[in-house]
């Protein structure tokens, strides 16, 4: 299993190299996670170790399909985690954002589909 520090590294970057197309270097990733820059560049070492991202000193950071396969991964369970309490639960869309980031990285694959089909069931029994 993944950390959710890890799973929050590679959401960022996936984010911002979709966003800016380009790879993001330590001091943009450091000043996104609020984090010291040598702690990014400590993390970058490791994630690239693993095999989630490319890291090239004075160039950038990017993902690899392993790296960008989990960034998605997390992305969509944000996505779905934040529609169910922004729709259902009625929170707002801050609130709702805030607690997804934090049930993304502890929700299991088989309860966020299971989330998903529950969703889309509902959907349709109101047409």
């Amino acid at each position: 299993m993944i950390s959710s520090n890890i799973e929050d590294y590679l959401e960022t970057i996936y984010l911002f190299i979709k966003k800016n197309d380009r790879p993001i270097r330590t001091t943009e990733l450091a000043q996104l996670l609020n984090i010291n820059p040598s702690a990014i560049t400590s993390m970058a070492k490791k994630l690239h170790s693993k095999g989630y991202i490319l890291y090239e000193p004075y160039i950038g950071i990017r993902l690899t399909e392993k790296g960008k396969e989990v960034a998605k991964k997390i992305i969509r369970k944000h996505k779905i985690i934040e529609s169910f309490l922004r729709d259902y639960l009625k929170l707002d869309e801050k609130k709702a954002s805030e607690e997804a980031c934090k049930i993304e990285h502890v929700i299991s694959d088989e309860t966020i589909a299971k989330l998903y089909d529950y969703m889309n069931e509902s959907k349709k029994s109101k047409i």
